[in-house]
């Protein structure tokens, strides 16, 4: 655990973005690391993987790679966007393997934007919120033109959300997006729209004032709380340590492997 003393006094910087609110909700040491030592630390194979997808889908939408180039593309810049190994389990013995025929199976049966009028890729945004700055990165903003309504989508690499609790907490950051949205456009987005790419699945939700709500409230007392924190503990966790933290090389907190 790390404990700050008064000379360095607590973190404050005043932009906040979705990630760095998660963080420090997921371990604080690791926020620690990240946000106050500015450690800049290791990536992982799964981020790396959705990076990949996110920068394909990306230069499809701006036009620069054709629909028919995605999947050509996809398999001379795998191994390339993602050095790092899998790891790999007595339930899947060989993930990369999966990983890779996944994004190629979604690739395949990807048709484009056909129906859809796209206002937005891979926007960047600063909005003020409270007293402090929101900032984030919009994957794709489109009218339906089927049923003219505004949705903002993100792109995600998960299979599938554990409960309806963990699609929830997932579903703050496009609450939060909206409202960059309504400044630029004068409305809230009809929909919110995660696309889990691996699975060829949408996930989907109304938008409503409620969930904008508990989304802001939510984003409001995590800054509260790192405005006030001088303590810095770990949040040991199996596949968290192992696989995804930037820092498993070097953590002293890391939890043992699950077995």
């Amino acid at each position: 655990m790390v404990i700050l003393n008064n000379s360095e006094g607590a973190y404050d910087d005043n932009k906040y973005s979705f990630s760095k609110l998660s963080s420090f909700n997921n371990c604080k040491y690791g926020f620690y690391q990240q946000y106050i030592e500015h450690k800049i630390g290791v990536g992982n194979c799964f981020s790396s993987y959705g990076t990949l997808l996110h920068s394909l889908l990306e230069r499809y939408a701006t036009g620069k790679l054709s629909l028919g180039d995605l999947v050509n593309t996809y398999e001379w810049e795998f191994n390339t966007y993602v050095p790092e190994s899998f790891p790999n389990t007595k339930y899947c013995p060989d993930m990369r393997k999966l990983y890779y025929e996944q994004g190629l199976e979604f690739l395949k049966k990807f048709k484009g934007y056909s129906g859809l009028d796209i206002l937005e890729v891979e926007r960047k945004f600063t909005i003020p919120l409270f007293d402090w700055d929101f900032t984030g990165v919009i994957d794709l903003v489109f009218i339906d033109k089927l049923t003219n309504e505004l949705v903002v989508r993100d792109w995600k690499s998960k299979a599938s959300f554990k409960s309806k609790t963990e699609e929830n907490k997932y579903m703050r950051q496009l609450y939060l997006y909206s409202i960059y949205l309504k400044d630029k456009y004068g409305k809230y987005p009809d929909k919110l729209q995660f696309y889990l790419f691996r699975k060829n699945k949408i996930i989907e939700t109304p938008f409503n004032e409620e969930g904008l709500k508990e989304a802001m409230d939510w984003a409001n007392n995590t800054v509260k709380e790192i405005r006030q924190c001088w303590s810095y503990p770990p949040s040991p966790d199996p596949w968290f340590c192992n696989q995804l933290c930037n820092y498993r090389l070097e953590c002293p907190y890391k939890a043992k492997e699950a077995s």
